[in-house]
């Protein structure tokens, strides 16, 4: 009897198993197909090496931005539209980092938890977005220009 109760559970917790890693890789799919063609594309349209982040960025229209290195050592980023449209290719230097920008929202507004940072484009201009959870549970949602480091616009309580 034990044997046939402890044989159930494991053929119960092998299908879960099973299952939770079916759905886990179908749910990472178009994150990786995504990344895989935005990759293509910079390595196509630059002289793109290694790739050291990628950010999905969706507002008005998506990008998929890649920070990385060339092979000549530069530090570059490539911001694809999923469009098609103009691909757009800066130098990391010319704008703020990633942690420059977390550095200033916290400073700032002193959120309760940061939930996402993004990088891409509003009315071409290379644009971060920071998603932050504040102290109502809500989410604020901040557009800081990339150059300028330029707060564009708060959206509070979503």
């Amino acid at each position: 009897m034990k044997n046939k109760v402890l044989a159930s559970l494991s053929l119960v917790l092998a299908i879960f198993i099973f299952c939770s890693i079916f759905f886990l890789v179908r749910a990472n799919r178009p994150m990786y197909r995504a990344k895989k063609e935005a990759i293509g594309i910079a390595e196509e349209l630059t002289d793109l090496k290694k790739v050291d982040k990628f950010y999905w960025y969706t507002r008005e229209k998506t990008y998929f931005t890649l920070m990385g290195t060339t092979a000549k050592e530069e530090q570059i980023i490539v911001i694809v539209p999923q469009d098609g449209e103009k691909v757009t290719v800066l130098d990391q230097k010319s704008g703020l980092s990633e942690n420059d920008v977390l550095t200033k929202i916290i400073e700032a507004e002193n959120p309760n938890k940061i939930v996402k940072i993004n990088l891409g484009m509003i009315d071409d201009l290379p644009t971060w977005e920071v998603v932050a959870q504040n102290e109502n549970n809500g989410m604020d949602y901040y557009l800081v220009d990339f150059e300028s480091g330029k707060v564009i616009d708060i959206i509070k309580n979503v």
